[in-house]
Parts: C-alpha cells; sequence; structure tokens
C-alpha cells in the first residue's frame, strides 16, 4: 500500500472522480507509490503506478525475475476528462519484454500494453470499480513474472489481435486441417468490402472461399467496383502458407511465444521463416510478383496471407494446435513482394465464418460432427421461430415443407421482415423466403410447396415425402388435417417420428407432443391425452374451450378466410421458446425411447410468465392397427389400468363404464383416453353387466362442455369371466345404441385373454337404419 498519493495543488489538480481513483488506487495492498500529474491544456492526468510484482524471495532480493519482470513495476495510467466513463489507457515501461504473451499487437512503436481479460476492460470497470481494475492490472504483472499468463492447461494463447479494424472471415476448421506432412503455401479464391470514414483509415473485411486460386497472368487480374463514395468492394487472393516436418522427422513446431512485430513485408518473411513456412511464402510471394509486375491499378487490392503456426499444445478455444496469423498487403501493381520490401503491412483479426459450429458454440454446446437432420412442416409463424431459434443454435432444419404464400398480416409475427413493397404482393412462398432467410447457418435446405396432406393421403406419393434420413419430422402447422394425415397407417409405415407443435387458446397455451417410437403413443393418441389434461383444468378448459376463445378472431382481409388471433410477436416469441429449446435438447441427445412427451405451457395474462408441465406418453395398448375396411383401437395405460382395477374390484362379476376419447375418420381409428364409471343404478352380476343411466346425460354433457367437444363418448366397456367374444346381448345392445351416434360405436370386451371388442355403425338414419357391425 502506498503512503501517499501526490496530487498537484492549485488549478492543475485532475477532476474529483480522477482524484478519487487515484487515492483508491493507491490504497491497494499491491500499490507501493503513486505519482500523477494533470494536464490542463489536453485534459489528461497521468499516473505512474509502482506495483509489487510478488516475486519470490529469491529474485526479489536481486530485485527482478528471469524474464525481467522487475520486483516493483512502472506501470502508467492515463486517464481522460470523460473518466469514469471510460477506462484509462494503460501501457506498461518502453523496454518491457515483448514476448510476454496476453499484450496488445500495437508494434514498436507504441509502448507494452497488457491485455487485462478476455471481455470490455470498460465493464470490468464498471462493475468492480477502480479497485478491480487495478487488481487486475496487478495480477497480470504477477503472472508475466511467474511465466503464468501462457497455460497450458487453458490452452495456447493466441497473439492478441484486439480492436483491429481489418477482418478476415473464415473456416477456421477448414484453415486448421490443410497443413500436411510437408511444408506449403496455396492461393485461395477471396472477396473484400473496402469501407472509409471521416475519422479512420479504410478497413477491409474480407471472406475466404475454399475454392482454389491459380495465381495466373489471368487470375490476378482482378475486379474492383465502388457501391458508394465510403465504401467498394472487389476480388482478392489469399495466400494460407503452413510448416511441415522438422530435421528430426517430426512436425515443426513453433514453440517460443513471440511478440507481433509484423510491419511491412520484410518482417512478414521473418515471421513466415520463424513459423517454418518462409521459403513456400516467399515461392508464392515471388510468383505474384511477377503476376503484378505489367498491372496497374487505381486503388488498392487487398492480398491476404494466413501463417499456420503449429504450437506445442492446443490454441486457446479450439481443439488444434494451429494458430491462425492473418495479416494484409495492399497491392496496385509494380509492388515489391521481395525478404527485403518495406511496403506496409497490416494485422488482421480472423473471425469465424457463420456455421453450425459456431452456432452451436455461441449456444453453450460442443462443436463436432454434424447432427442428425429433420424437416419442418409449416413454415408460419410458430414454424418460422422454431426453425429460427434451432439454427441459431447450430440445429436447423434440412427441409422446409409449406404450400402457403406469405402474407401482408404474417409479417406481425413471422420471423421474416419484409425486404420491399414486392414481397406484399403475396407471390412469395413461405417455405423458399425462409430457406433463404437460413442458408447461411446450416447450407442447402430443401424446400417444397407443397399440398402435404394430398401427398401424404396418396401411398404412391406418401413413402417419399420425407428424407430417409431424417431423425424426425416437426409438425408447426396448427392443422388438423396434417396431424390426421402423418397418421395414416401408410404413412406412419415409412415416415420419421414427428414432434408437433401449436399455440391454443389465442396463444395462451402452448402445446408440444412427442411422438413415441413406432408411432406408439402416436399423434392421434397424444392429441386425446392433451386434451384431456386441457379439459380437466378449469383454468386450460375456458382459454381453449371457452366461448370467448373463437370470439377472439380478427379480420384481416376480405373472406372466410381471412381470419387469424391478435397476438403479438413478442408473446408468440415467448411462448415458441421454450418449445425450441426443448426440441434442440430433443435434438441433440435423441428422442425418447420408452415412450412419448406431452408439455403443455400457461402463459401468464399479463405476459410475464408462464408455468410448464411435462408429462411422460406411455406406449398404448393397440387392440387392433387400422386396415383397410377394419378400425384401429387404441386403448391408453391409464384406461387399460382403470379397467383391470375396476374388474379386480368386482371378482366374479361383470362390470363396466363408459369409455371416452376420439373416434378419426381419417385414420379410421379409435383413441380411448378415459373412462366413466358405472352409474349407480347399474346392475353386476356373474351373468351380465347393465349400463344404468342416472346421472349420465349431465355428465356426459359436461364432459363434451368442457373439452369443446374434443372429446366425447365413444361407445361402452365391460368385462367377460371367461376369454370370448361379443355375446348376442352384446350385439343387440350396440346396434340399438349405433343408431343414436355420428360414427361408429365402440363396444370394448376385457377377458382373461385380452380386449375383445364390437365396432357398429349405423349407415343409415334412425328410422329403418341398418347398421354394420365388426367383432372380434
Amino acid at each position: 500500500m502506498a503512503d501517499t498519493a501526490a496530487l498537484p495543488p492549485g488549478p492543475d489538480a485532475p477532476p474529483r472522480a480522477v482524484a478519487r481513483a487515484l487515492r483508491l488506487i493507491a490504497l491497494h495492498p499491491s500499490v507501493r507509490a503513486v505519482e500523477s500529474a494533470h494536464s490542463a491544456e489536453t485534459g489528461l492526468t497521468t499516473a505512474t503506478v509502482r506495483i509489487d510484482a510478488n516475486l519470490p524471495a529469491r529474485w526479489r532480493v536481486r530485485g527482478w525475475a528471469d524474464n525481467g519482470v522487475r520486483a516493483e513495476e512502472a506501470v502508467t495510467f492515463v486517464f481522460s476528462a470523460t473518466y469514469p466513463l471510460r477506462e484509462p489507457y494503460v501501457h506498461l515501461r518502453e523496454d518491457f519484454d515483448r514476448s510476454h504473451p496476453h499484450l496488445q499487437p500495437r508494434g514498436p512503436a507504441h509502448p507494452p500494453e497488457p491485455c487485462l481479460l478476455l471481455g470490455s476492460v470498460r465493464e470490468l470497470l464498471r462493475s468492480r470499480g477502480i479497485v478491480g481494475f487495478v487488481e487486475q492490472v496487478a495480477d497480470w504483472i504477477e503472472r508475466a513474472a511467474l511465466v503464468r499468463l501462457n497455460d497450458p492447461s487453458r490452452g495456447w494463447e493466441v497473439t492478441r489481435r484486439d480492436e483491429i479494424d481489418d477482418l478476415a472471415i473464415l473456416d477456421t476448421a477448414w484453415v486448421r486441417a490443410l497443413p500436411g506432412r510437408d511444408a506449403g503455401c496455396d492461393g485461395y479464391i477471396a472477396v473484400y468490402a473496402a469501407v472509409s470514414a471521416a475519422d479512420r483509415p479504410e478497413s477491409y473485411r474480407l471472406i475466404v472461399s475454399t475454392h482454389r486460386h491459380g495465381l495466373t497472368d489471368g487470375d490476378c487480374r482482378w475486379r474492383s467496383k465502388a457501391n458508394s463514395e465510403t465504401e467498394r468492394c472487389g476480388d482478392a487472393l489469399a495466400l494460407i502458407a503452413w510448416s511441415g516436418r522438422a530435421p528430426s522427422g517430426g512436425p515443426f513446431v513453433a514453440g517460443e511465444y513471440l511478440p507481433e512485430s509484423v510491419v511491412d513485408v520484410a518482417s512478414l518473411h521473418a515471421r513466415a521463416t520463424v513459423l517454418g513456412c518462409g521459403e513456400q511464402l516467399r515461392a508464392k510471394l515471388g510468383l505474384l510478383q511477377s503476376r503484378l509486375r505489367d498491372k496497374g491499378s487505381d486503388v488498392p487490392h487487398p492480398v491476404l496471407v494466413i501463417l499456420l503456426a503449429r504450437r506445442p499444445y492446443d490454441v486457446a478455444g479450439a481443439n488444434s494446435p494451429i494458430e491462425i496469423c492473418p495479416y494484409l498487403i495492399e497491392v496496385r501493381g509494380k509492388d515489391d513482394l521481395g525478404p527485403a520490401s518495406g511496403k506496409p503491412v497490416r494485422l488482421v483479426a480472423p473471425l469465424e465464418q457463420v456455421s453450425a459450429d459456431l452456432m452451436r458454440l455461441a449456444s453453450g454446446e460442443e462443436a463436432g460432427a454434424g447432427p442428425a437432420s429433420w424437416t419442418l412442416l409449416g413454415c408460419g409463424s410458430v414454424g418460422s421461430k422454431i426453425a429460427t431459434h434451432m439454427a441459431r443454435s447450430g440445429r436447423g432444419p434440412s427441409v422446409l415443407i409449406d404450400r402457403g404464400g406469405m402474407r401482408p398480416h404474417n409479417y406481425a409475427r413471422h420471423a421474416l421482415f419484409p425486404t420491399s413493397r414486392a414481397e406484399q404482393l403475396q407471390s412469395a412462398d413461405k417455405a423458399p423466403l425462409l430457406g433463404k432467410s437460413l442458408v447461411e447457418f446450416k447450407g442447402a435446405i430443401g424446400t417444397a410447396t407443397t399440398d402435404i396432406v394430398a401427398r401424404l393421403a396418396d401411398p404412391a406419393t406418401a413413402a417419399d415425402a420425407f428424407q430417409s434420413d431424417a431423425a424426425f419430422v416437426v409438425n408447426a402447422t396448427g392443422s388438423l388435417a396434417v396431424r390426421e394425415a402423418l397418421c395414416l397407417q401408410h404413412v406412419m409405415a415409412t415416415r420419421p417420428r414427428v414432434v408437433e407443435t401449436c399455440l391454443l387458446g389465442a396463444g395462451r397455451i402452448a402445446c408440444m407432443a412427442v411422438e413415441g417410437p413406432g408411432a406408439n403413443p402416436s399423434l392421434g393418441d397424444i392429441a386425446a391425452e392433451a386434451y384431456r389434461a386441457l379439459s380437466a383444468d378449469i383454468a386450460t378448459s375456458t382459454i381453449v374451450f371457452g366461448p370467448d376463445a373463437a370470439a377472439r378472431q380478427i379480420a384481416i382481409g376480405q373472406g372466410c378466410s381471412s381470419l387469424t388471433f391478435p397476438m403479438t410477436d413478442a408473446h408468440l416469441s415467448a411462448m415458441t421458446a421454450p418449445m425450441a429449446t426443448v426440441l434442440g435438447k430433443l435434438h441433440a441427445g435423441g428422442l425418447p425411447m420408452a415412450g412419448g412427451e406431452l408439455l403443455i405451457g400457461l402463459g401468464a395474462e399479463d405476459g410475464l410468465g408462464q408455468s410448464w408441465t411435462r408429462a411422460a406418453i406411455e406406449p398404448w395398448t393397440v387392440v387392433r392397427e387400422a386396415s383397410a375396411g377394419e378400425p384401429g383401437i387404441r386403448v391408453s395405460p391409464r384406461v387399460d389400468a382403470e379397467i383391470a382395477r375396476e374388474v379386480a374390484a368386482r371378482p366374479g362379476s361383470e362390470t363396466g363404464g363408459i369409455i371416452l376419447g376420439r373416434y378419426s375418420d381419417v385414420t379410421d381409428s379409435f383413441h380411448v383416453v378415459d373412462t366413466l364409471p358405472a352409474p349407480p343404478d347399474s346392475r353386476f352380476s356373474p351373468e351380465e353387466f347393465v349400463l344404468g343411466v342416472e346421472g349420465l346425460p349431465e355428465r356426459l354433457q359436461d364432459l363434451v362442455e368442457r373439452s369443446g367437444g374434443s372429446l366425447y363418448p365413444l361407445g361402452t366397456w365391460h368385462n367377460h369371466l371367461v376369454t370370448s367374444g361379443p355375446s348376442h346381448k352384446d350385439m343387440a345392445t350396440a346396434l340399438r345404441l349405433a343408431v343414436e351416434q355420428a360414427f361408429p360405436l365402440l363396444m370394448l370386451i376385457h377377458t382373461p385373454g385380452g380386449y375383445r371388442f364390437l365396432v357398429v355403425e349405423a349407415t343409415a338414419g334412425p328410422s329403418g337404419s341398418t347398421p354394420s357391425r365388426e367383432a372380434a
């Protein structure tokens, strides 16, 4: 801790905020002295802060470490008039060893400047104050003395390229894979944009392709054009050089950390030699010089030179020992690119191009092998949000399917933005437009503008409706018809598993269904489970099925197809994001193998919260698969267990009740999801079960109203004490009931040998009806 902080008196005193900072710096336990001077003319306050490097005893006696760090390092803090909004500029003494890692690449014309942290120093100052700031400086000095700035456990620290305006965007995995056994240097095609501003020199942004540049005379006739007074673009060349084998026979390793001292072509050649690729770069730059000998240009063209340095261990933040070191030379023709050239060279910051790996890393996941493909059905509001969320996490769809076109009102909640008035002419299709916006995240994306219901309905076209390697299909259409088509027997036999996402109740309810393996439970099964869960809760039942649900529709044009629900984009995004989060985890870890899942989210009325439930849906009992002329019968595990309990509760007697659920006339399938117990006036005996009627109409009416008609009685169930099919009395009862039902009646019979059933349907009106029946 310093005894005093020397502050100049009188009019040359620094601002109060700076004076306060100097006082706090002097109180830091690692600070031995603070000397400062303020310039009224420039508004700058320059302070020399003497920091104890905390050297080990054997070095402290002599006053310096083996690498030259002194026991007390004089560090300069320069405060501007904008402090504390802006951090002080910090630099070390001029003769400080520049071979330390974590030094900013300012070049020999600037004093050494420590890189204090991976992030914003300005935010460090705002979050931890000047005390935290000087703590970071003191820690840097101590780590430098102990040679711990480059920690192998954290990876090789790359040469800093912070706050550099020239940028190279490239596929770093591809670049790092270029070095082989032998040293080399190859040219690759690049494009650039150069932007100038009044307050800074022209800067470049280059994108490097994986296509080779031949460096022929024709290849080196680069084109450029001016987009505006401040921007131009054109073709460019990228030279990538790497080392090969060392004299020992092993790979050449650049194991010494060197300061970034490249300022001209001569020092670029020297650096390439140190990194083991000097001859290769010299040959390529010599060839380029010969190509440019007879050429001239009014504007400079950038040549990007990337030196690949093989380090002793993986560089920080990468699973590779290859460090990417880019530089830029501006050429006009007749340029001297030889080993003694003083032609200026600029430092370039390498940036990873947009890719699935980068998106996964930015999302907190590991990069690696590309994840499995999946298909999105429905590119509307919900579908586009899910596709965008997934693409931004490196898990975007491979195929998009939607038959609809973008309409003006779609932009209120769609992930896409209108780029021009022309798009509102309603001629652009959703799938291609969304695919175009996502292509940079994933690469090629297949799109189809097709009526998926019609395609699935025809067995000839349904077989190849989806990619054979797709891990799953996401149905975000919100269409009941699409769901039913996906559940057709010939479709389920060939398609991947399906995950369904939708919003209900004007967006207050989000529902996500994950189909089980082998489509068991199927989408139809889980839909019945969802309707049961929603109708069982008064709050969700009112939102989804209540009388106000349909009244919330608004008109956005004329005609019956011009209805939508009023909902903000923020609300839709908030309800869709959790489904995308779950989908991303399912995509990474795989769909559940023990069954399916049902997720239901309820958004708060004021939009400031959500509550979610997640339930595993076990495989259903398939009494019979639907086939030509034979209806399918699917029973939920809950119903199966309830029936078994009721039978066990009345040993030696027949019992029964009402079965509830849904019947699909598209798939010709019953989905039995619930039961009602027998009314109190029912009769139970070993010979027969007679269903009573006391209170039954009221209970059924309540069920239908609470579920908005999504669930209804399908028929009855009862048991037989021995394994047998429907009795004559069963058939007579079923025939009598069937004439009053708008769809087939199901009589489910529980026997010791498994379920038997009777399906009866009235094919004419109640009077003179001719029921058809099927028993098993």
